[in-house]
């Protein structure tokens, strides 16, 4: 920790007395000797002026100026010796140290400033030493993240390393603590940092400074492949300098690394293998093994579906989830399928996919076989068309919606009693009338919002529309079409018809 004002006026063999300022606090990084008009060619941040008073100004307009510009440069005081050549009234120069809150001290005639400096210096010795110190535990540190210890270890192996609170964000949702699991932010910091975000760019500081409750919080930018924010919450008044700032971020920045590229391995390997087994191209023996490989067991594992928000589908937003899921659930693979997501997991950890992705999921029985692959998911469907808007409904289990059709076989005899006619001239004249039906309906019935969406015109969709309701005998200018063309398309999804 480096030397204070408030230290070198304790320390008795430097016979020094404040006489201006209020608080003596300010670090005191180097002590030198400037006689020139403006020491602020020569000395700055953190810096304490020693003088004899050659180059204070005698005027009260010279003085305030003269303590002015020491503030603005950021210096840490200004120790005049006493007696020496100073101008006999320093009044102006007192008043403007205690407006600005500026230390002023007056050193006894005595005392040479080479003691000053020599103190400066022996205290600089210990910080560095301390320095050296935490980056040395830092480069530990690194080798274990090197060796395969986990993001979360590390993180709280590095609150040790520097001796100060650790807690990595996302950008995108400043309000959750990504690591370390289940730690909160204090309601203001949460708002501040809400106001202000941490942005880092060419154009703004490396370090960001948020008020919290027991000091100053840092925000620094963590160099990995997507963007984090590392909190450090200083223990007292020795918050790390910018040097082991940088190596701070930069350890856990690889250590998140190592983790993303094992997270999108494992999510590349899960889509692959969920693939297959829908498109029903594994043999029994070979999807066992498969599935043994990643953990998981066709006797309780069970395709769910879902459909959650647009974030969460996104490559990173499947990589948040899929971290936060090895931390708590078991084994999972994960497909994204336009809108739906497919997830494979065993039924016990069901509710945290359900946490995880924040929205309403439809599973199937136990997969059971390799071959069941496509019904499985064609049971999710239906009983994601049964869930709640929140909930997680099993296929065959409670809370079915009553219009719905209530099992895949139904849900198939239902497509086909209404909508079989217009399926089978589709694939006779290759036309898109049930694409046309849907995209319709889902506008609202409105012809100009369907066709700009379908991409041709108002007049070819009024003729789709009309060969629709020829085909089924159901109007779409009635209440009764429209239900019973709508439920049909419903059941049509369920029953996994294109």
């Amino acid at each position: 920790m480096p030397l204070r004002i408030a230290d070198l006026i304790a320390m008795p063999e430097l016979r020094t007395r404040p006489l201006a300022g209020r608080t003596f606090d300010r670090p005191v990084r180097w002590a030198h000797v400037c006689e020139l008009p403006d020491p602020t060619e020569w000395l700055g941040e953190g810096d304490l002026l020693m003088t004899t008073g050659i180059g204070i100004p005698a005027t009260p307009p010279g003085q305030a100026a003269y303590i002015a510009a020491l503030s603005q440069a950021g210096l840490a005081g200004v120790m005049i010796g006493d007696n020496m050549q100073a101008p006999a009234d320093l009044s102006a120069l007192c008043a403007a140290a205690a407006d600005l809150d500026f230390p002023v001290l007056l050193t006894e005639y005595g005392v040479p400033f080479a003691s000053v400096t020599r103190a400066v210096i022996d205290a600089g010795r210990q910080a560095e030493f301390d320095r050296r110190n935490t980056l040395n535990r830092l480069f530990v540190s690194a080798r274990a993240a090197m060796d395969g210890l986990g993001p979360e270890d590390l993180l709280r192996r590095l609150e040790k390393d520097i001796g100060a609170g650790l807690c990595l964000l996302d950008p995108a949702e400043l309000g959750r603590v990504w690591l370390p699991e289940g730690r909160d932010l204090p309601a203001a910091l949460r708002a501040v940092l809400r106001r202000q975000p941490p942005e880092f760019s060419d154009t703004q500081p490396l370090v960001r400074r948020y008020p919290g409750q027991a000091g100053d919080v840092l925000a620094v930018a963590v160099p990995s492949r997507r963007a984090f924010v590392l909190l450090v919450q200083p223990a007292g008044d020795a918050a790390p300098d910018y040097g082991v700032l940088h190596h701070l971020v930069t350890v856990m920045g690889m250590a998140l690394d190592r983790l993303l590229s094992r997270v999108e391995q494992a999510l590349s390997a899960g889509a692959d293998l969920l693939d297959d087994l829908l498109a029903l191209r594994l043999s029994a023996p070979e999807a066992a093994r498969r599935l043994a490989a990643q953990g998981l067991d066709p006797a309780t594992a069970c395709v769910a579906l879902a459909r959650p928000a647009e974030a969460a589908l996104t490559a990173g937003g499947l990589c948040d989830r899929m971290v936060r899921l090895q931390r708590q659930a078991g084994p999972v693979l994960l497909r994204r399928q336009g809108e739906d997501l497919i997830m494979l997991a065993a039924g016990a950890d069901l509710p945290h996919l359900h946490r995880a992705f924040g929205t309403a999921i439809g599973h199937s029985q136990p997969l059971g076989r390799a071959d069941r692959g496509a019904e499985a998911l064609r049971e999710a469907r239906l009983a994601l068309s049964h869930a709640g808007p929140q909930g997680i409904n099993a296929y065959a289990g409670g809370g079915r919606v009553p219009w719905l059709p209530a099992t895949l076989t139904e849900a198939a005899q239902v497509f086909q009693q209404v909508l079989g006619p217009v399926q089978d001239y589709d694939a006779a004249q290759g036309s898109d009338l049930i694409v046309s039906l849907r995209v319709f309906l889902e506008e609202n019935r409105s012809w100009q919002a369907a066709a700009a969406r379908l991409g041709i015109h108002k007049t070819t969709l009024i003729y789709r529309i009309r060969k629709v309701e020829s085909l089924t005998g159901h109007a779409l200018d009635s209440t009764d079409g429209v239900t019973v063309l709508w439920l049909a398309l419903r059941a049509g999804e369920i029953a996994g018809e294109k």
